[in-house]
């Protein structure tokens, strides 16, 4: 079915113009429709749960946080409102205080009721198993799959193996039990947050229940946050003591997916991370 059948299938509506937008990982289009509104396509020829499952995550997190409002989903297609993206001088502050906000939510065990994605490595969550210590599922759902993945690709060396394997003896040492399972972006790097006249919109979301502070550990890594976000956050939900020490641990995950979708360019930062939290 094309995508003009798919769009008319859940909208009752026909197709004046698409055009394309460049997304990375899914083909993308602006749709303006027969009645004159325009929508964001996400289309997939080969059918699978991913678009449903994100249009799941974003309207779970838009009960708390402004996400587009999803108008339709399958397994071909994810149909959203359009974000129209302006200049926003409190878009840091107001970043901020949604997420301290969404992390406000918070469930009964860490994971998700489905497997998702995040960028293009699959990221299990523990469906079902009703884990409650959050030491054991970032190591076996989070560290330890990713470090698997690195290895049967040849991206670390067996030195380098070994050496990330360590990590967990030092978890009991940096995790306690006091850690609640809170509801997470799971990606939240500039490129998924878009500025809205008024307020900001969170889109290409990674979600699970897990520790606040992992939805930092990219904010670290590619810029776009300034002082004001930080800010803003801890202001309304302040942050645990022995953050900046947790920090380099948050940023291992993401280092090694980035290792694992875009290849050794990542590897010094995968390593650096390592050798911060075994000194």
């Amino acid at each position: 079915m094309s995508i003009e059948a798919h769009i008319e299938q859940h909208l009752g509506l026909s197709i004046i113009n698409k055009q394309s937008v460049s997304t990375g990982l899914f083909s993308a289009y602006q749709v303006t429709l027969s009645n004159g509104n325009t929508v964001f396509v996400k289309y997939q020829s080969h059918p699978n749960q991913q678009l449903i499952n994100e249009g799941r995550e974003l309207a779970l997190l838009g009960r708390t946080i402004h996400t587009p409002t999803v108008l339709g989903s399958c397994e071909h297609c994810l149909i959203l409102e359009w974000i129209d993206t302006t200049q926003n001088a409190n878009m840091q502050s107001q970043m901020g205080l949604a997420l301290a906000n969404l992390h406000q939510n918070t469930g009964d065990y860490f994971g998700f009721e489905f497997d998702n994605k995040i960028g293009k490595t699959p990221q299990p969550n523990g469906v079902g198993q009703n884990i409650d210590n959050w030491a054991d599922f970032y190591w076996e759902y989070r560290l330890l799959h990713q470090i698997t993945l690195a290895h049967q690709n040849t991206l670390i060396s067996q030195t380098d193996y070994q050496q990330l394997l360590q990590v967990k003896d030092i978890l009991p040492n940096l995790l306690d039990n006091t850690i609640k399972p809170t509801l997470l972006h799971g990606d939240l790097w500039s490129g998924n947050v878009l500025s809205g006249k008024n307020h900001p919109y969170f889109i290409d979301t990674a979600s699970y229940y897990g520790h606040r502070e992992i939805d930092f550990a990219l904010t670290f890594m590619f810029g776009g946050f300034d002082n004001d976000f930080y800010q803003s956050y801890n202001e309304s939900y302040p942050l645990d003591s022995g953050f900046n020490t947790r920090k380099p641990l948050y940023m291992l995950y993401h280092y090694l997916n980035h290792l694992n979708i875009f290849g050794s360019g990542y590897h010094a930062n995968t390593m650096n991370c390592v050798s911060q939290l075994l000194d």
